[in-house]
């Protein structure tokens, strides 16, 4: 469930790097090829944040994150390390590989949907300075904590605590 192949990966690269296509659209295709939802939904969300994460370093003089959060069934964000998810390490080396040889087009198309370089340009659009800044990692509202630790589960509540 953890292991996402390489053509599969390849192929969203393809899909994202195309440039203005809709998010429903890709979402149909990469259902198409991906070995279920939690797959597709991975390869649509974690794509992009690898390639932002390669791109960023070269915007601006600023700590790249090395968390992401995932929210679990209750509701509650947890933070976990980037290396929780094999398909960010496998995809920031294509990233970096595309970065230097090409096709730059296709690159950019794909960082731009980075939650991350979004906020990274809203801040520069809005005249702050990003040197020494350190950037939080994304959000990954569409795939559960669970999946990254079964046993993320949120603390129990003071009232929990309080009646047992």
């Amino acid at each position: 469930m953890f292991t996402v192949s390489p053509e599969s990966l390849q192929r969203t690269i393809s899909l994202l790097g195309e440039g203005e296509r809709r998010e429903m659209e890709i979402e149909i295709a990469v259902a198409r090829f991906a070995d279920d939802k939690l797959t597709a939904r991975r390869l649509i969300d974690w794509t992009p944040e690898a390639f932002g994460y390669v791109l960023l370093p070269h915007v601006a003089d600023m700590t790249l994150p090395t968390t992401f959060t995932a929210k679990t069934r209750d509701g509650e964000w947890k933070a976990f390390a980037f290396d929780r998810e094999p398909l960010f390490a496998d995809a920031v080396r294509v990233a970096t590989e595309m970065y230097r040889d090409g096709p730059r087009g296709v690159f950019s198309a794909i960082a731009k949907r980075s939650s991350m370089v979004a906020a990274v340009n809203k801040a520069l659009s809005d005249g702050q300075s990003l040197t020494g800044a350190t950037l939080p990692g994304p959000a990954m509202a569409g795939i559960p904590a669970e999946f990254y630790d079964p046993k993320a589960k949120p603390a129990p509540s003071f009232w929990r605590k309080l009646v047992g």
